[in-house]
């Protein structure tokens, strides 16, 4: 897969607008993606939405979080930035 530039670049976007929602999520906030610009116009047309809600996360959330950033080996800049709310 990752010999391919083109589908590296989107599934780059895709994990990280994924890993943003689910940072957001953990630290009490609503989140929702959605689709902004129609796709044929921009590859990267996602857009996240979030409410606070305050809300805690789920059990076992942080832990798959945690799994999925491992399995792609990665070291998000606003996991760090959210450090004291995790």
């Amino acid at each position: 897969m990752l010999q391919h530039g083109l589908i590296k670049e989107r599934f780059s976007a895709l994990a990280t607008d994924s890993i943003r929602a689910e940072l957001l999520s953990l630290v009490g906030y609503e989140t929702q993606l959605m689709e902004f610009i129609d796709i044929e116009h921009t590859p990267k047309n996602i857009l996240i939405r979030a409410y606070k809600t305050g809300k805690k996360p789920l059990p076992g959330q942080f832990e798959r979080y945690q799994q999925f950033t491992q399995l792609l080996s990665v070291k998000p800049f606003l996991e760090n930035e959210l450090k004291e709310l995790l």
